[in-house]
């Protein structure tokens, strides 16, 4: 137990220096004092923000009256130079293109070499009130017209295609790199605005760990097979050069999870991609920009009129296909909240979602309508990063789902490309047991308020969270049917 315990520390300390970000605060300041347009004007506020995954931000109240948000990236926020240069360029383009309510940009930098040390940007702060404050006691008729106004954005979203998946730059952004990366020009330069390029991906997934000096293929890309078979190969390539063999008590307790276990079952998922992405020419390949992470917090509103009036989050946004993109607003995900009225009304505004996205986009509903698109989709979406989050078995659960159901993907009279062994399948469904028994408890833990799934809390209820974690984690053991699998049922507790 204490070799578990001190690989737990030994991943707190590696979390806490993937995000910390020195730089110089007087600097900062200063470049806040230029935007304000007055040599006179000083900060007399500054408020740190609760830390985000992958920001530190900063609300500078200024002796002009105005107040700036300052937002400096983590070392675990991706590639710092694409990062920073990839939002700036997105949210111009959606901001003064598309008419999206989002904050005005006043300052940047992409250059850690710069006076405050670090990459930057400096926004107004997002107009209107956080939903999350709101959203629980607003009635059902404000909530519905907020989730219309949703589906409106995303439609406007929509409204313009790309001939290519990555990330939005300005093109002489990318052109100063060197060496230079693979990039594509968005067409119809107009409007005023500069010459926009697609770029490679920026989110962390594509860059962690070694990944960041490897030579891997970061797009763009023209198709969906084309990106998921890059995926595949840069996780080959990777795991090849840098996967080391542990333990997963899950899977075994005697043999190690292996590089080659990985490598496995990444190279069959490269067979079934010609299989899982749809054909060339259908609309589920149509590459236009989505925000994957709409929830409450993420979205302000004028608390008078119910009326959006910001959308904020926007690091590592790309142009992709849609047949990618998440189905609908983590908003709108259905909790398993016990009490009867409260699923009745996630349920109604889930239906309304998709009611008004039928009218709204009918292509993007026909997709979501399809009951094999998660099943194909899944695998692709699981491949990047996936042993650094030692979730070999999703990945590995999705690729066995997608075999159950070949002749419903394939079209029938194909024989299926990749199997597994009974032994595999003997594994895998231990595995599943176990993984199922502990996720249905983590949950409760969600839901009840105690401990977020992934075990982040805040540091005042940093106590009461471990208090709670050591009881359940008892519970658990103590399900256990003898000695031996007690031990098992502590070692694969997630939390330490």
């Amino acid at each position: 137990m204490e070799n578990f315990e001190r690989r737990a520390r030994s991943r707190e300390a590696e979390k806490l220096t993937a995000r910390y970000r020195k730089f110089k605060l007087p600097a900062l300041l200063d470049a806040a004092v230029n935007v304000t347009g007055h040599n006179d004007a000083q900060c007399i506020k500054v408020l740190k923000c609760v830390e985000g995954q992958y920001n530190k931000a900063l609300i500078l109240t200024m002796s002009t009256g105005q107040e700036i948000v300052a937002r400096l990236p983590n070392p675990n926020a991706g590639p710092a130079f694409y990062t920073t240069a990839s939002e700036v360029a997105t949210r111009q383009f959606l901001r003064d293109r598309l008419g999206i309510p989002i904050p005005r940009i006043h300052a940047w930098s992409a250059d850690e070499s710069n006076a405050v040390g670090a990459e930057y940007i400096l926004e107004e702060k997002a107009i209107g009130q956080a939903l999350g404050s709101l959203w629980h006691k607003l009635p059902l008729s404000s909530q519905l017209d907020i989730v219309k106004q949703i589906v409106d954005i995303e439609k406007k979203l929509a409204s313009i295609t790309f001939p290519w998946h990555g990330c939005i730059y300005y093109q002489s952004d990318l052109e100063s790199r060197q060496p230079m990366p693979s990039f594509a020009l968005v067409p119809d330069q107009s409007h005023g605005l500069p010459k926009f390029a697609i770029g490679p991906l920026t989110h962390p997934k594509y860059w962690q760990g070694k990944r960041a000096v490897m030579e891997l293929n970061r797009g763009p890309w023209e198709s969906i097979v084309d990106y998921a078979l890059a995926v595949g190969k840069n996780e080959i390539q990777w795991a090849e050069e840098h996967a080391r063999p542990r333990m997963n008590f899950q899977w075994s307790t005697e043999e190690p999870e292996t590089p080659s276990d990985y490598i496995s079952v990444l190279q069959r998922y490269n067979k079934l991609v010609p299989y899982l992405a749809p054909p060339p020419l259908c609309n589920e390949q149509i590459i236009t920009i989505s925000h994957p992470d709409l929830h409450l917090d993420n979205i302000f509103v004028d608390p008078q009129t119910n009326h959006i009036t910001s959308i904020i989050d926007w690091q590592h946004v790309s142009a992709s296909p849609i047949f990618l993109q998440r189905p609908f607003p983590q908003m709108l995900e259905l909790s398993q909240n016990p009490q009867a009225e409260h699923q009745i009304i996630e349920k109604r505004l889930l239906e309304f979602y998709f009611e008004r996205l039928g009218s709204m986009d009918p292509f993007r509903w026909k997709m979501l309508s399809d009951p094999l698109h998660a099943v194909k989709s899944e695998p692709i979406s699981l491949v990047p990063c996936c042993w650094d989050r030692e979730d070999l078995f999703s990945l590995r659960n999705a690729i066995i789902s997608a075999v159950a159901h070949w002749d419903d993907i394939s079209g029938g009279g194909i024989e299926r490309p990749i199997e597994f062994t009974d032994k595999e399948l003997e594994l895998h469904k231990n595995e599943m047991e176990l993984i199922e028994g502990v996720s249905m408890i983590l949950h409760q833990l969600q839901e009840d308020g105690l401990i977020s799934l992934g075990g982040m809390v805040s540091p005042e209820r940093y106590e009461d969270a471990r208090k709670w974690n050591n009881y359940f984690k008892q519970e658990f053991i103590n399900l256990a049917e003898d000695e031996e699998q007690r031990e098992l049922h502590a070692k694969v507790w997630p939390y330490h």
